[in-house]
């Protein structure tokens, strides 16, 4: 399946689907004073796989650390995530902390951009053919 993904992958799509995660879950889960650690990266991750796409490199890895480590420069940003990772890391799946400023200025300003209009190149029409034999090949084999 991975070898085909690249052949599939649309950046225009992804950006968007990307981009409504990131806007639903910031709506949902980061409104509060006091919110759940584990909910910035259900926004983060979507972002940084926006800045990933937009930046010409393909499908987003799956790994957060890769991610960030390629679409973050900001040193005092990169310094507020890797602490909140941390936190994360010893509170636990559930835990409550107050807002990061820092990092909720940023997806603010991420989800805020306005050159998210301009168009990005789409994958071309293609037969569904190669899926039609991936399928048959792992369900029949």
């Amino acid at each position: 399946m991975r070898d085909v993904v690249p052949e599939w992958f649309s950046a225009q799509r992804a950006r968007w689907h990307y981009l409504s995660m990131a806007r639903k879950n910031f709506r949902g889960y980061l409104q509060g004073e006091q919110v759940r650690l584990k909910k910035y990266f259900y926004v983060l991750r979507p972002l940084l796989a926006v800045r990933w796409i937009e930046a010409g490199k393909g499908v987003p890895p799956m790994r957060f650390d890769q991610l960030l480590a390629d679409t973050v420069e900001d040193p005092l940003l990169l310094a507020e995530i890797h602490e909140l990772l941390a936190a994360k890391r010893r509170a636990g799946e559930a835990e409550y902390g107050p807002r990061r400023e820092m990092i909720h200025a940023f997806i603010a300003r991420e989800l805020s951009v306005d050159a998210r209009q301009e168009a990005l190149p789409d994958s071309p029409a293609r037969s569904d053919r190669s899926l039609d034999e991936l399928l048959y090949r792992t369900v029949m084999v």
